[in-house]
């Protein structure tokens, strides 16, 4: 509880500094343009862009900590914030509340926005990251294949918050209590079985160390449980996913609002992008590929061509790699800022996807990844998404195991303002190209090196 209130307090304490700087950017503005509309007089129109620009920098996860983040990140999120609310705000002025507010006030303070904010976040980033940071990581693993594969997971994390310090093997783990006082972190593998683990984990506890666990499926069913008492036992109630008719209704209303904004925004890139594919490479523009939709029902997935035609003909269903030589020119091009999706706008104005949801999988594919996660099936149980929470937080090289935790984890936290941080946070997705590269393969520096752990 405690944890849980300083987090809140240091929430409130950034969104606070946030405001003061918004008031700040638009008295530099009005000063620079020795501008008679003063908004010291017109606080009502600058306390609201100032909301406004907190609400949108919300929405694209600007409060949700800056522990352990890059912050390139925050840089993102703070120049499509800005962008966004001029826009906005100026459309908003055009008919009420900020008529006194002129364009150049409007677009001059928001110039000045962007660096008052990206100096404090740097304030505040590299305070966090000197009593965060740097931490020694000791890695436990069952054996040493499973522990480089953690430790280079710290490495393609943002720097200078992880150091792969060691690797241990669970097999001697009646020695682990010699290696913990000179670490700070313990990060146990998911493949560990359950009653290891626990041992693991308490003997972490004692020694007051970080600890870092994968999270087994059923692990992610207990987040949300309500703690209640039977009689003297105490026990954790689960609550039942269902969808309301009014969620229903509420998805499917901002579905085809989204869509239809999304339609008129980006229809000049769908054209040209279908003169460039017919252009550049044999075929169709688009092609039409069988998916499972929502109960496992197949419907066809609308897509723009970034392969040669007829792809698969000889090899059958295979994930695309990251230098798959199927993949043409500008395909790769298309893959790397996902806009060979934006047919799948039709698919979900016709009904048979959302905006939001877990992506939508051959059945081929979803046969093999159900034999092997039972759970898998249980991303059926929602329409599929053209972009979801596992595209947003994980890569396209991400295994389908780690992504399935993510759907899982939409699934079971869905609202209306999940869908919308989501939608926005795929904006800056697009701008992020290591987060779009093929699956099977790493980047070209970690084929050519190995990151040194000792093991102990």
């Amino acid at each position: 509880m405690l944890r849980n209130s300083e987090r809140r307090t240091g929430k409130m304490l950034l969104v606070l500094v946030d405001i003061a700087l918004i008031h700040l950017g638009y008295i530099t503005a009005s000063l620079l343009l020795d501008s008679a509309a003063s908004p010291l007089g017109n606080a009502q129109s600058v306390t609201y862009i100032a909301a406004l620009t907190c609400s949108v920098l919300y929405l694209f996860g600007f409060y949700s900590g800056l522990k352990r983040k890059g912050f390139t990140h925050l840089i993102y999120i703070i120049l499509f914030s800005i962008t966004i609310t001029a826009f906005l705000s100026i459309l908003g002025g055009s008919y009420y509340l900020m008529h006194d507010l002129s364009l150049e006030i409007v677009l001059t303070a928001s110039l000045i926005h962007i660096p008052l904010l990206i100096a404090s976040r740097l304030v505040f980033w590299q305070t966090i990251k000197g009593l965060h940071g740097k931490k020694k990581v000791l890695i436990i693993a069952n054996d040493e294949t499973g522990g480089i594969a953690l430790a280079d997971k710290l490495r393609s994390h943002y720097k200078g918050w992880y150091i792969a310090n060691g690797l241990f093997l669970a097999s001697g783990e009646n020695r682990l209590g010699d290696y913990l006082n000179d670490i700070d972190v313990v990060l146990i593998s998911p493949l560990i079985d359950e009653k290891q683990r626990t041992r693991l984990v308490s003997l972490c506890v004692k020694y007051e160390k970080e600890i870092l666990i994968v999270p087994q499926f059923f692990d992610l069913f207990l987040q949300g449980s309500v703690q209640q008492q039977v009689d003297d036992m105490l026990v954790l109630s689960i609550p039942a996913v269902k969808s309301t008719i009014v969620n229903r209704w509420v998805k499917r209303a901002f579905d085809l609002v989204g869509s239809f904004i999304l339609v008129l925004a980006a229809s000049p890139v769908m054209i040209l992008l279908w003169v460039l594919i017919r252009l550049t490479s044999k075929g169709p523009a688009l092609f039409k590929q069988e998916r499972l939709g929502i109960n496992g029902k197949p419907y066809l997935i609308y897509k723009f061509r970034s392969m040669v035609q007829d792809a698969e003909k000889e090899t059958g269903p295979v994930l695309a790699t990251e230098r798959d030589s199927r993949i043409t020119t500008i395909g790769r091009w298309m893959r790397a800022a996902r806009l060979d999706e934006l047919p799948q706008l039709y698919n979900v104005v016709k009904g048979e996807m959302s905006l939001v949801g877990p992506r939508p999988e051959r059945k081929f594919f979803c046969d093999q990844f159900q034999r092997e996660m039972e759970e898998y099936s249980y991303r059926m149980t929602v329409k599929p998404g053209l972009t979801g929470l596992a595209q947003v937080m994980a890569k396209y090289t991400t295994t389908a195991e780690d992504k399935l935790r993510f759907d899982l984890i939409y699934i079971r936290h869905y609202s209306l303002g999940s869908d919308i941080k989501i939608v926005l946070q795929t904006i800056r997705i697009l701008f992020q190209r290591g987060q779009a590269a093929g699956t099977g393969e790493i980047n070209n520096q970690k084929e050519t090196e190995v990151i040194p752990v000792t093991r102990i």
